[in-house]
């Protein structure tokens, strides 16, 4: 990342990288783990730091896009939402080559189907919340896929706790009228 930030040859570039960088790079770690390991992905932790890396590389492509006198918030979503797509940019690349679980010959086949099951129907609710209205997406996203708390979530997106509660509540009514009809057969 210093070698990067060294190639940017405009110092007011640079100033906004650095800001940036300092201000969300461990919250950005922290999203992208948790959305990993929530995966059960075993390399979670590479996988975070590839997604992160990209996300700056492309914050610094568009760097000219970011509005710095827009308030706090829409910098926190702008960087959010680029996150959010290097990170399914790595899921949707690495879907093929996901390895097998270490004890995947020792399990017996209803133990098998069970866990596939289990798996599918959470990718069916992740990928429901992901089709919602962006504001009940996003809330909802990181609430149950990246285990974040209700304030956290407050903090990062700067509006209030009890807004934040009723997206939820909100979005758990949508989500569920999207799931209807939905069956994994079993």
């Amino acid at each position: 990342m210093l070698q990067f930030l060294l190639s940017i040859s405009d110092e007011s570039d640079y100033a906004k990288i650095n800001y940036i960088y300092n201000e969300y790079h461990d919250f950005m770690v922290k999203v992208a783990v948790n959305k990993f390991k929530n995966m059960g992905r075993s390399n979670y932790v590479f996988d975070a730091e590839d997604a992160v890396q990209s996300a700056f590389v492309k914050i610094t492509k568009y760097i000219n896009n970011i509005d710095f006198s827009a308030n706090e918030k829409k910098i926190k979503n702008y960087v959010f939402s680029i996150l959010n797509n290097e990170i399914n940019n790595i899921i949707s690349e690495n879907a093929e080559f996901d390895e097998l679980d270490e004890d995947f010959y020792d399990k017996t086949d209803d133990d098998f189907i069970e866990e596939l099951c289990i798996k599918e129907k959470y990718n069916q609710v992740v990928r429901a919340i992901e089709n919602l209205d962006e504001r009940y997406s996003t809330t909802m996203y990181l609430l149950y896929c990246n285990e974040m708390t209700v304030n956290e979530i407050s903090d990062l997106m700067g509006i209030s706790a009890k807004t934040i509660y009723t997206r939820l509540s909100r979005g758990k009514k949508l989500l569920l009228d999207s799931l209807k009809g939905v069956t994994v057969n079993e």
